[in-house]
C-alpha cells in the first residue's frame, strides 16, 4: 500500500531521527532511506524507458537509459564503498 506524501516525509524523517541516534539495530531505517533514495533515482530511468518502448526505440532515449545506468551503479558503488551510509 503506497503511503500519503505526509506518511513517507513522517517515515523517513523517523529513519533519519534513528540513524543520528544510532537506534537502528535491525537496519530498518537504513534500508528505508537507501530504497526511497534508489527509487528516486529509477523514476526518471521509468520515465524514458516507457518513451523508449511506446515511440519507436528512438536513439536519444536509448542513450539517456545507458546513462542514467551508468550513474545509478556509480550512486550505488559509492554508497557502499562508504564507511558511512551515503548520506
Amino acid at each position: 500500500m503506497k503511503p500519503t506524501e505526509i506518511e513517507l516525509k513522517q517515515a523517513l524523517d523517523e529513519a533519519e531521527r534513528m540513524r543520528e541516534a544510532d537506534a537502528d539495530q535491525h537496519h530498518l531505517a537504513k534500508s528505508l532511506i537507501y530504497l526511497h533514495q534508489r527509487n528516486a533515482a529509477l523514476e526518471p530511468m521509468l520515465e524514458h524507458l516507457e518513451k523508449y518502448l511506446n515511440f519507436g526505440l528512438p536513439v536519444e532515449e536509448h542513450s539517456a537509459l545507458v546513462r542514467m545506468v551508468d550513474e545509478i551503479r556509480e550512486q550505488e558503488d559509492t554508497i557502499n564503498d562508504s564507511k558511512g551510509f551515503g548520506l
